[in-house]
């Protein structure tokens, strides 16, 4: 089913597309008032699944109310292009392919959810942020509560290397905070309406498997991969993503290898990204 690269530069055909999809650009308030989206974005999958849908077609049964019907046209608008900023607009079928084929397990799955949350956090770097710095501190301190001032602390924080919060307004910034923790406890990320708790998500393989070809066709290899802050958005430890990329090896998926400070990574199974 999968092909095996006799070297580096077999990959270098594939993965490099890869690299265009991490944001890191400067913070933005995108995702003020959406949030994660889950039902919306599973019910366009499942038609890409099950009727061979386009982007095309998928974007004019959004707009015209196939697919929300309930909505009105402003908020059809806002939901496809949340949607088709996450997950369509680098360009890469791999990524939505994955997305649609993830419905059959259901929309409250691991095999749906942990993707959809990969790429939630992956292409907004101030959601990236707080998880993997905010977040994790908080995991790592087992100190689990977490809430809007706390949110707007992180902001406060950023604003000399972020400048364009320095131009939010106090109800963007909190509309900022209140949606992105909505968005994180519909990801598993943390639970309670009021309030909110850190808790480690389900995580599937396939997510997995695609955080770590970014991790490769941005340069990294070996050590560097398992080093990666990006795990923490699974609020994993470089142990906890070891075993995770030893699963993998069982799967054959990939070859790793790890004793000590040495790490030999390989793909075995190649992702389809397109060009």
């Amino acid at each position: 089913m999968y092909s095996i690269p006799n070297s580096l530069d077999d990959r270098s055909h594939t993965l490099p597309a890869l690299a265009r999809l991490r944001d890191v650009g400067e913070f933005s308030s995108r995702n003020t008032s959406k949030g994660a989206l889950l039902n919306e974005a599973f019910l366009l999958f499942k038609a890409m699944r099950e009727k061979s849908s386009t982007v095309a077609e998928l974007r004019e049964s959004a707009l015209r109310g196939q697919a929300f019907p309930r909505a009105s046209f402003e908020n059809r608008q806002r939901i496809w292009d949340c949607i088709h900023y996450r997950y369509f607009a680098p360009g890469i079928p791999w990524v939505p392919a994955s997305l649609a084929a993830a419905t059959v397990s259901g929309v409250g799955a691991p095999d749906f959810v942990s993707l959809a949350y990969f790429y939630f956090s992956i292409r907004d770097l101030l959601t990236f942020t707080l998880v993997t710095q905010v977040l994790w501190e908080r995991w790592c301190a087992r100190s689990l509560a977490i809430s809007v001032a706390d949110v707007l602390k992180f902001l406060d924080g950023e604003a000399e290397d972020h400048p364009a919060i320095k131009k939010w307004s106090p109800s963007t910034r909190t509309k900022v905070a209140q949606s992105n923790l909505a968005a994180l406890r519909d990801f598993g990320v943390l639970h309670g309406v009021y309030s909110k708790q850190i808790q480690r998500p389900a995580v599937s393989s396939e997510t997995v498997f695609h955080l770590l070809c970014i991790l490769l066709a941005e340069g990294r290899h070996g050590r560097a991969v398992v080093e990666a802050p990006d795990w923490r958005l699974f609020l994993w430890s470089e142990d906890d993503a070891a075993k995770a990329l030893a699963e993998l090896a069982q799967r054959r998926w990939i070859r790793f290898e790890r004793g000590g400070r040495t790490v030999i990574l390989e793909l075995i199974r190649i992702p389809e990204v397109g060009t």
